[in-house]
């Protein structure tokens, strides 16, 4: 086996779960055999993917490196970019440890790695570098659709881009297509086949793409103005709607009969990929929980167990994400990774180690999840049963040879440095005969030579970047960038909305950490960036994102125009009532009912629509009982009780 090298690694993993079949997989790294063709991952029974692994082995000791047919394998371990290093670094997750790197020149902070089958992919937002797996080197440049930060998704067929702001799918591969997905996104998911779920956030429309296709079908929709997102149970997609409080199959025909969940889940609500011991982790950033719902009751069309609420400290935390039995949340303010199993009780609470700028979450293809930190200079890996390992990825932050494994144990300590020496004092000892002195010249006096300064050189990237809404604003602080040799003078401070629309910027001076942005539009989310300044010129923009959250629905009444209705209702003690909605859904159908204290039930009610910012303003319902109290009722919420008047 010594023979083989680099050749084949196989690690056959047993992972525990209630569905054993999604927990198996194997991780073949064939790094000489590239181009002849990749392996995949499949379910075959235990015995028969033992079996195939055999032949694997088999086949490489004797020469015959054809794959199983139909065999798929999960792309083992986690991809990262480092930029200090000027490579990209291959982190091996059952091991927790460096095994490979490749160079990769001129990354761009911020970078992020994806997977396929034979080759990886540095995405930046102004070009994706391709690099060869087992090359270890850079084949292609691709230009990316836009300069918005991608959900990476690795899957079979894939790996995918979801660019989710431009609604754009790019597939990389050979070769490698950009799919028009008709709108802004919502967070994606992919099933075990390799199809990638997506929702189209402004229509409600659910759609795929299947494992190699070029367009996406769309077999269901949500209802009418309802806000939700996708997750994955039991194999299968299914629909949160955080309107309607449901659950949902996505079927061919469309959605399934919904289930109900059981509490309020706001519009704001995070959603994790998939199931977790058949609960979905929903975060609840406003309300400072997350809810463990049971999702059971999609198998049954009845509700399931009642919600696990698991209580958090105030704060920012990423969207949660899932290994084997655990769900992964990242606490930005406090900069620490939280683990918790099904029953909401919590496992692991470990600090991430600092670097500029903010630490990204995501789920590799073997199921782990991986924190990068954002200057690619450690990863942590978080295992099926939510524990918790560092992996340093620079170590002392010398270059090592690329195309070779290593580790950051086999990285030499170079102890001390120092300016380039001038002459050596001679080592203590016996004296020793005096030289003769020779015809020739002297030799000249060596003197240290004197320190170069180094040129200045834009400021790092603002550590700790946040922003969190403060009624219609948004209050945005950073901690300091680095100077990088000349004093940094001032803070560039850039929002636009999420879904596109025009840049605003403001400059803080060097001193400031905060701003305070207005004037912005409640239910939006925007794009917020900050990028240090100093006489060298403009660092590496931090990037958050924040929404500042529509007002609280309200609904208004008070005497509105006089009127006369048929012969009942006349002047001056007849006038419609006036009705005012602020912060319901938008474009979306109302039920009005109307009460009064004297005549209970004497109106119907009637159906009116908000317009595109969820208001509506109307006059109807003619009333003329001078002294009583009136009210309406819309979706739950009760109104002011207004004292009728003569007009």
């Amino acid at each position: 086996m010594t023979k083989l090298g680099n050749s084949l690694r196989l690690t056959l993993t047993s992972w525990r779960g209630t569905r054993f079949s999604r927990r198996l997989r194997t991780w073949v790294d064939v790094r000489s055999w590239r181009d002849r063709g990749p392996l995949r991952r499949g379910r075959l029974p235990l015995v028969l993917l033992v079996a195939a692994a055999l032949a694997a082995v088999t086949a490489a000791a004797s020469g015959v490196v054809a794959p199983a047919p139909g065999l798929q394998l999960a792309q083992g371990g986690h991809w990262v970019a480092s930029p200090s290093l000027g490579a990209v670094v291959h982190v091996n997750g059952s091991a927790r440890r460096v095994d490979a790197q490749a160079a990769v020149p001129g990354i761009e902070p911020g970078s992020q790695v994806v997977q396929g089958d034979t080759s990886g992919y540095v995405v930046g937002r102004s070009r994706i570098v391709e690099f060869g797996k087992s090359s270890l080197s850079v084949e292609r440049t691709l230009t990316p659709p836009t300069g918005e930060r991608p959900v990476g998704v690795e899957a079979p067929g894939g790996p995918y881009l979801v660019y989710r702001e431009a609604g754009r799918v790019v597939r990389l591969g050979d070769p490698p297509a950009t799919i028009p997905a008709g709108g802004a996104l919502g967070e994606p998911i992919t099933t075990s086949d390799g199809t990638l779920w997506l929702h189209r956030v402004d229509s409600g429309v659910l759609c795929r793409l299947a494992a190699g296709a070029d367009r996406i079908s769309c077999p269901a929709v949500a209802p009418a103005g309802h806000t939700g997102a996708l997750t994955v149970v039991g194999e299968r997609p299914v629909f949160v709607d955080t309107t309607a409080d449901t659950l949902s199959r996505v079927a061919d025909h469309g959605l399934g009969r919904p289930t109900p969940i059981g509490v309020d889940i706001p519009p704001t609500a995070r959603v994790a990929p998939v199931d977790v011991g058949g609960r979905v982790a929903i975060l609840d950033p406003a309300g400072r929980r997350m809810r463990m719902v049971d999702a059971s009751g999609l198998e049954t069309n009845r509700s399931g167990a009642a919600p696990i609420t698991v209580a958090l400290p105030d704060g920012a935390y990423s969207a949660p994400s899932v290994t084997g039995s655990s769900v992964v949340l990242l606490d930005l303010d406090r900069n620490a990774v939280l683990t918790y199993n099904s029953a909401g009780e919590q496992q692991r609470a470990i600090p991430v180690p600092p670097e500029a700028g903010e630490p990204t979450l995501s789920r590799g293809e073997d199921e782990r999840v991986y924190v990068d930190g954002a200057e690619g200079r450690h990863v942590l890996v978080v295992d099926p049963d939510g524990a918790v390992g560092l992996v340093p990825v620079v170590g002392d932050g010398r270059r090592v040879p690329s195309g070779t494994p290593v580790s950051p144990s086999s990285v030499p300590d170079p102890g001390p440095r120092s300016p380039t020496p001038g002459p050596r004092s001679p080592s203590p000892g016996p004296p020793t005969a005096e030289r003769p002195r020779g015809d020739g010249p002297a030799s000249p006096r060596r003197t240290p030579p004197e320190p170069r300064s180094i040129p200045a050189s834009p400021p790092g990237m603002p550590a700790n970047l946040r922003a969190a809404a403060q009624g219609g604003d948004l209050r945005v602080t950073w901690s300091a960038a680095a100077a990088n040799g000349a004093a940094v003078s001032g803070y560039r401070v850039t929002w636009t909305p999420a879904a596109g629309g025009t840049a605003r910027s403001a400059t803080r001076p060097g001193s400031a950490r905060s701003m305070t942005i207005t004037g912005l539009t409640r239910g939006t989310a925007y794009r917020i960036t900050v990028a240090a300044q100093n006489s060298a010129g403009r660092g590496s923009p931090a990037t958050v994102r924040a929404t500042v959250p529509p007002p609280p629905r309200s609904v208004t009444v008070s005497r509105g125009s006089d009127t006369t209705y048929e012969d009942r209702c006349e002047e001056p003690d007849c006038a419609y009532f006036r009705i005012v909605l602020r912060g319901f859904s938008p474009n979306t159908d109302y039920h009005i009912k109307p009460d009064s204290s004297r005549w209970p039930d004497f109106n119907s009610g009637a159906t009116r629509r908000t317009d595109s910012r969820g208001n509506l303003t109307f006059e109807d319902f003619p009333f003329d009982s001078v002294g009583s109290y009136v009210w309406v009722t819309v979706d739950g919420v009760q109104s002011n009780r207004y004292l009728w008047s003569a007009g």
